[in-house]
């Protein structure tokens, strides 16, 4: 070794040092997975969590735009009749007949 002395405490204290940082790193490294792993099983049941609830929302929605629909043909079919009397009122006034009251249109 060219004249070059080394002693056996500083290549043993070496030695474990590169065993102790291996061992901390592959520690790190079984954290990291199992955390992946509680993630991404996390994350499956949340994206299962969110589509019953967009599930539920669009069923929701289905059932609000029915009730929607039936109002809107009760209010046209409400307006027709009403559409019906105020035309029926107008040919009465265009023919100048009185009402049985005390009012006249003339």
């Amino acid at each position: 070794m060219n004249g070059m002395k080394f002693n056996a405490a500083l290549i043993f204290a070496v030695l474990l040092q590169a065993i102790g940082l291996v061992w901390y790193v592959s520690k790190i490294d079984s954290k990291v997975n199992i955390l992946y792993e509680k993630y991404a099983e996390d994350s499956k049941t949340e994206v299962v969590e969110n589509q019953v609830r967009m599930k539920l929302d669009i069923e929701n929605l289905l059932k609000d735009v029915n009730d929607i629909k039936t109002e809107l043909k009760k209010a046209n079919n409400k307006d027709k009749k009403i559409m019906k009397q105020h035309n029926q009122i107008f040919k009465l006034l265009k023919k100048k007949k009185k009402v049985d009251s005390n009012y006249s249109y003339e």
